[in-house]
């Protein structure tokens, strides 16, 4: 069985003033990337509740995998305290040695995260994907990804 997921792209343009303000917060966050093996950079921006938005960026090690995703970076940050929410999440990344993809979505490691985190909340997250130009793709919930996620049996 398998789950056709469309996303349609949006414009950056189109999109209203805090809106784009917090997609740049991903890009700002690409900045504290440390990425010197891959040179991928990676940012994520993460809205809670109450209009907060931590950052996260991509972290590797020398002594491969033990580095971090930029989404894992936020999101760990932000599980100390699931009262203020999770709302929505925003991604991209930068490199001048891959091709970035169009729309770049979190890897299974992250969503598995992300699903976890809804799961704690019973709200859905958006997560909004940008190439940094003009393309902006919006998934509603984590599921339309993970749609068989793990998850704890009710107590």
């Amino acid at each position: 069985m398998k789950k056709e997921v469309e996303l349609k792209p949006i414009q950056f343009e189109s999109l209203g003033s805090n809106d784009q303000d917090f997609l740049q917060k991903s890009l700002e966050a690409t900045r504290m990337s440390y990425s010197p093996y891959s040179e991928f950079r990676v940012g994520c921006a993460v809205e809670r509740e109450d209009g907060s938005i931590v950052l996260g960026a991509n972290q590797e090690n020398s002594s491969f995998p033990s580095g971090l995703c930029a989404e894992r970076v936020a999101l760990f940050e932000c599980a100390k305290d699931l009262q203020n929410r999770v709302k929505r999440i925003a991604v991209c990344a930068q490199s001048t040695k891959y091709k970035v993809p169009t729309p770049l979505v979190p890897c299974a490691g992250c969503l598995q995260v992300i699903a976890d985190i809804r799961n704690r909340q019973s709200e859905a997250i958006e997560i909004w994907m940008w190439d940094t130009k003009d393309q902006v793709y919006i998934a509603k919930d984590v599921f339309e990804f993970l749609p068989f996620h793990f998850e704890l049996e009710e107590q």
